[in-house]
Parts: structure tokens; sequence; C-alpha cells
């Protein structure tokens, strides 16, 4: 399964050998959060695209973006906003607002 981060992130590789390497960091930490943990698709939107920040709020730097019915795998939340992890390497990637995305139930 190959899921693809717009914008200069990266794209996410099904093959255990392949290591991912992001060009920004998330200012705010995520966490691990069991009430809001899993997988969840971003939700079609009208203009295409989610995009990732690096903290919880419009005031983050945008770093990326998501495209409609992408699969993510969310591991913290804070507010209304839902942090990314990349689930093979555990490494932070950025934040997402969370009315835009649905949980896999």
């Amino acid at each position: 399964m190959t899921l693809g981060i717009c914008g200069a992130l990266v794209a996410f590789a099904s093959s255990p050998s392949a290591q991912t390497v992001y060009q920004h960091q998330p200012q705010v930490p995520i966490g691990f959060n069991q009430g809001c943990a899993g997988t969840y698709a971003v939700k079609p939107l009208k203009s295409g695209v989610l995009n990732l920040r690096t903290g919880p709020g419009t005031n983050y730097n945008i770093v990326g973006r998501l495209i409609s019915n992408q699969a993510i795998n969310i591991v913290d939340c804070k507010g209304n906003w839902l942090g990314i992890r990349d689930p093979q390497t555990s490494e932070q990637i950025g934040w997402v607002y969370k009315a835009t995305c649905a949980a896999f139930k």
C-alpha cells in the first residue's frame, strides 16, 4: 500500500526496507492517546487537499498536504486536531484538523 503526502514530504512504502526521511518535524510533539488512536481517512474536500501542519492549530506552518480518501495513522489528539505518525518508523509527521477525517471502524 502506498500513501502519498503531497508537497515535499513523503510516500509511505509497504516495503520494510524503505525508510522515509521527513524534511520537517512538528513543533508540537506527538504523543499517544488511546482515545483517538487508529486509522483514519481524509474526507472528500472541495479543495481536494488537506493541510498538514507542524502543530495543532491554523497558526502553525503548513508542511505538506494530504489527499481526499487517503488513509492516515493517528496516534494523538489535542482539542480538534489529530497527530499523525509514520506507521512503520513511528516518526512524527504532523497535525490535521479532526473534522476533515473519519475513523475506520
